[in-house]
């Protein structure tokens, strides 16, 4: 089963680009999905067929197809023994009873990103189906599917903090005994509740970052302000864990415009714009395929447009390219040996070393780049090692750890440096 997920600065064609890559995957005989995570569907437009639900419904041979209504979802798991509700509710009965005020209490367990955590939670519904070999997803623009993205760690770090805190609080009024959940409903269910999300965040997170599963391709139309969007964008998600596996540039103007005799000076001067920033493309991400859809003059609405698109980015069939075909990920993050020491390598592309920004919290790495942040789990190795120094060359982030005396055995210090 594989997912590819589309997105790009607003207005590029990312929805034009999803269905018809959809679309030729279902022509080449993949049971294939697309869902809109967009909360401004327009997938329905661009298929140009009858209305999509929130629900998968065949809408070509092959193709199912639906438009993730957030607001609807959260309701519908805002019921039940272990739905949002549950949390919300004993945490908040929890801490009222500590003493908080009860509307600060209820804020203060209101999980963030609720209604965007269930669009996306959709994704992990239909995948867990195992219906089909495909999942297409037309995302939201750039900075909300950034978000998005990060928030099975955001909340799964949020719910880590908050539930033992209160888990004291629980075992304070009797609802919780020494031991974990008592035979209390409303602890039991607490517990329960909070176990499900962590499980449904812990497989969406693995499903996500895996390359032999998931790959992202960044849409932009071949304007500077576009490109600079989507390299920001490859950056953030290598931080975040996410593979980039190709780049589509859309509503390309004929080169031939240029130098062309009889074409308006507009135009020509249009068309070499455009190359300019294709060249700046090509040495931008110079390790993945580029495809180019060029310029239609109307948008392409249906099937058979969408299937001339779908012509352009992976050839005609029955030839052609199978969509799911990209070349092999780096890895973007990798430990190795190096003498007496270990050195951490984070592929972060795009970026200057003073955008950079390390700290060591704890057991963690935190990485902060041009607005983002993430916290990295050190390896066991290197939580009992110290950090000597950080470089960043090529795209690449290495952090030089040594072994902290304070934190290893005698024995395995000494046997380190014989080693070495």
């Amino acid at each position: 089963m594989r997912i590819l997920l589309f997105t790009g600065k607003g207005g590029v064609g990312k929805t034009t680009a999803a269905a018809a890559t959809a679309l030729r995957l279902a022509g080449r005989g993949h049971k294939t999905l697309i869902i809109s995570a967009d909360p401004a569907h327009s997938l329905a437009d661009a298929l140009g067929g009858p209305r999509i639900g929130d629900r998968p419904a065949e809408v070509a041979p092959g193709l199912m197809a639906c438009q993730v209504d957030g607001l609807d979802r959260m309701q519908q798991q805002w019921t039940g023994e272990a739905g949002w509700a549950t949390i919300t509710e004993r945490l908040s009965a929890a801490a009222s009873a500590s003493g908080l005020d009860p509307i600060v209490a209820e804020e203060l367990t209101m999980l963030p990103g609720l209604d965007e955590l269930t669009a996306i939670l959709a994704l992990e519904e239909e995948v867990a189906t195992g219906l089909y070999d495909a999942v297409v997803v037309d995302c939201a623009p750039t900075g909300q599917t950034l978000r998005l993205l990060a928030l099975p760690d955001v909340l799964d770090r949020y719910l880590e903090r908050l539930y033992p805190v209160h888990q004291r609080l629980l075992r304070s009024i009797g609802l919780l005994g020494q031991g974990g959940p008592s035979s209390t409903r409303g602890g039991a269910a607490l517990a329960l509740a909070l176990s499900r999300l962590h499980e449904r965040l812990m497989i969406l997170r693995k499903l996500l970052t895996d390359p032999g599963i998931t790959r992202i391709r960044l849409v932009l139309t071949p304007e500077s302000l576009a490109l600079a969007e989507a390299r920001r964008a490859a950056t953030a998600l290598a931080l975040f864990g996410y593979t980039v596996d190709g780049v589509i540039v859309n509503r390309v103007v004929d080169d031939r415009a240029v130098g062309l005799a009889g074409m308006p000076g507009w135009l020509q001067a249009w068309a070499a714009a455009q190359q300019r920033v294709l060249a700046d493309v090509q040495s931008s991400f110079p390790a993945l395929p580029i495809r180019v859809i060029q310029h239609q003059g109307e948008e392409p609405v249906g099937a058979s447009p969408l299937n001339g698109v779908a012509d352009q980015l992976y050839g005609g069939l029955p030839e052609g390219i199978d969509p799911l075909a990209g070349p092999e990920p780096p890895g973007l993050l990798q430990v190795l040996a190096e003498g007496g020491h270990y050195l951490l390598r984070l592929t972060i592309p795009h970026v200057r070393s003073a955008e950079v920004t390390l700290n060591r919290v704890g057991d963690e790495l935190a990485v902060r780049v041009e607005g983002h942040r993430r916290l990295l789990a050190l390896p066991g190795l290197l939580i009992r090692c110290r950090i000597i120094d950080a470089v960043l060359a090529d795209g690449v982030l290495t952090v030089r750890f040594e072994p902290n005396p304070e934190r290893w055995p005698e024995e395995l210090l000494r046997a380190h440096r014989e080693q070495a």
